[in-house]
This record gives structure tokens, C-alpha cells and sequence, in this order.
């Protein structure tokens, strides 16, 4: 048997991509990228989201994929709208219309609310496209909300580097941590928490690095517990609260399962050595089969 702090360092390292999904999904996000850029003239792209902040876990969802069409017009009153009277709903038509002319035997590709989703059976992977506009002197893209048929500001660039300063001031320890906080939360299927939301969350969890995973572990789910009650700023402070659209029933919700969570840690730290298998069964009930206490 494995000692619990052994066992939960397996845990989330089995929670990284492997080196073979990350070669799959470099071929087919360069595949995606390169045809739209001719049949769009793109002014530019990137990966956004959690695959291009390193959170992503397996099993993979969804890859975000940023594409800027052009630049944003200034107008009279100073602020921006895209070029032309483009709508939210006709810009990501737009891009429907490129992925479809360029994969006719796949399904037409589904509008969303900020993006087009489209997936490739054969590979496994699935990308949610995000038409985009620069703001000039601004450091800002809009992209399209279809429920509200406006345009709305964001950088993921922003969140991609307090993503990282946090994770730097954490020493190296959130990003692991946060994975595992993920599969927990992509396992509580009642669970109101959007992914995005837990790592935002997260940034403030280590102003000190945790002394290993165990602890770091009860340290993050505590924190999360305290912060979903308040209200959750979109952290490049553009757009929309990352929370806007969250009841305070859902954020009551929320706050029991991570503090039940937390307490389940504190108590699996406090058994580690003194009882093993009932801190792994504690680690084992939060986690489900990825958690082992043992190798194969």
C-alpha cells in the first residue's frame, strides 16, 4: 500500500495529459487554425482556456481557440463595437460557415454562446471557437454573448498570466492542486461550479507555498469554501462577474460541498499516518477509481 501522500501525487499526476494526447491535440488545433486563417483572413489566433493555462485534465473537454477576425471600431463615445454592424449571432455564423465549408461530412457545427463547437470523432478532441475583436490601446478582445446580442469585453491572455503568477506564488503547487480539485468538482455532478469559476478562485488560495499536496489540498477546498459566497470579478476586470449568472441558493449549495470537502481532507491528513486505509478511503469517496492506494 501506498502511503497516502504518495498516493494522492499519483492521483494527480494521473490527472495530466499524456504526451500522446498532447501531440494529437497539437496537430489538430494547428489543423483548425491554418483553415480558418484562409478562409477567414484572420487578423490572428490563439489557444485560450484551460489547455493554454496547463489546467486541463483528462478525460479532455472541450479546447478553446481564439479567432480574431480584425480590430474593434472606436466610436464617438470611446467605446468599441466590431467592424461594420456585425451581431453576436452573425459573427459566429460566420465562423460556423468556414468550419463547415472546410468539413462537410461532419455535422454542422453548433452555435453556443460565445463560441462554435465543433468535434472530431477520430481524435477524440473538441474545440469551442471563439470569434474575437482586437480594442485598440486597450489590451481587450470582444467576443460574442448570443443571450444578450451583445459584444463583451475579455482578454484570456490576462487570466493566462495571473494564472501562472499565482501558480509561481503557490511553488508550482496550485495548478496540480486545482486539477485535482476539478475531477472532484466534474465528479459532483449536482456541483453548480463551472470550471473556470474554481480556478479563479483559486488565485488568492497560497500567498505561501503549502508544505506538500496533502496539505495544500485541505488549504484550496477551505479557501473555495470561504470565497463562493462573495462575488467573483472577472480577474483581467472586463467583462462580466466570472459568477454573474450564479444563485445565491447555488452559491449556498456550493459552499457545503466544499467545506464538507475540505473537512474530509482535513480529517484524511489528521489519519494519514496513524490509520493509512481510512485516510485513503476519505481521499478515495472525494476522488472516485483515479484515486488508488495502491499500484496495479
Amino acid at each position: 500500500m501506498w502511503s497516502v501522500r504518495e498516493a494522492l501525487e499519483k492521483f494527480i499526476q494521473s490527472l495530466e495529459l499524456t504526451q500522446g494526447q498532447r501531440d494529437e491535440v497539437s496537430r489538430q488545433h494547428t489543423l483548425v487554425r491554418e483553415s480558418l486563417r484562409q478562409r477567414l483572413d484572420t487578423k490572428t489566433d490563439f489557444l485560450a482556456g484551460s489547455y493554454s493555462r496547463n489546467t486541463a485534465i483528462r478525460p479532455l473537454h472541450d479546447i478553446d481557440l481564439f479567432v480574431v477576425l480584425g480590430d474593434a471600431v472606436l466610436t464617438s463615445s470611446a467605446s468599441s463595437s466590431p467592424g461594420g454592424s456585425l451581431t453576436p449571432d452573425a459573427g459566429l455564423k460566420q465562423v460556423r460557415q468556414a468550419l463547415h465549408a472546410e468539413w462537410r461530412q461532419k455535422e454542422s457545427p453548433t452555435l453556443q454562446q460565445h463560441s462554435v463547437h465543433i468535434g472530431f470523432s477520430k481524435s477524440g478532441v473538441e474545440f469551442d471557437v471563439v470569434p474575437a475583436f482586437e480594442v485598440p490601446n486597450r489590451n481587450a478582445y470582444l467576443i460574442p454573448e448570443r443571450h444578450t446580442g451583445q459584444w463583451i469585453l475579455t482578454n484570456p491572455r490576462i487570466h493566462q498570466t495571473l494564472s501562472t503568477e499565482a501558480n509561481e506564488a503557490a511553488g508550482k503547487k496550485l495548478k496540480p492542486l486545482l486539477k485535482a480539485v476539478k475531477h472532484w468538482n466534474r465528479n459532483h455532478s449536482s456541483s453548480p461550479l463551472r470550471s473556470f469559476h474554481l480556478e479563479v478562485m483559486s488565485y488568492s488560495a497560497f500567498p505561501s507555498p503549502p508544505g506538500d499536496y496533502l496539505e495544500g489540498l485541505e488549504i484550496l477546498f477551505s479557501h473555495l469554501s470561504q470565497k463562493v459566497l462573495g462575488t467573483c470579478p472577472d480577474p483581467a476586470r472586463l467583462g462580466p462577474d466570472v459568477d454573474a449568472r450564479m444563485k445565491p441558493l447555488q452559491k449556498t449549495s456550493a459552499q457545503q460541498v466544499l467545506a464538507s470537502a475540505a473537512r474530509e481532507v482535513r480529517l484524511a491528513r489528521e489519519e494519514s499516518d496513524s490509520n493509512p486505509p481510512s485516510a485513503h478511503g476519505r481521499l478515495k469517496k472525494l476522488f472516485g477509481e483515479f484515486y488508488r492506494d495502491r499500484g496495479p
